[in-house]
């Protein structure tokens, strides 16, 4: 088996726990997420989060500004246009806020 085809297996048996963390990026309670808080809420190990979020490109946005004890957040890009107006939206964008 080629590597190519391990990987896409890799990503197809992954895409429940894809789901998982989507809809815990995208829970109403918060605006942006630690790996953290993703962790605790989906019972998945913070590592396991992490290359989740990280093989969910363009989908997922990190904000620029840390929580307060220094941790990146996160939420998906869809939950952060449901969650800030178009000013906020181009507020942040002209001042960098979100990566």
């Amino acid at each position: 088996m080629t590597y190519a085809a391990t990987e896409e297996m890799a990503k197809k048996s992954e895409e429940p726990l894809r789901k998982i963390v989507v809809a815990a990026l995208e829970d109403p309670r918060y605006d942006l997420r630690t790996l953290e808080g993703v962790s605790e809420q989906t019972g998945l190990p913070r590592t396991q989060v992490r290359r989740i979020v990280e093989n969910l490109g363009d989908l997922v946005v990190r904000s620029s500004i840390p929580d307060e004890e220094g941790r990146a957040l996160y939420t998906t890009r869809k939950h952060y246009n449901s969650t800030h107006g178009v000013g906020a939206r181009l507020l942040n964008a002209l001042a960098d806020k979100v990566a």
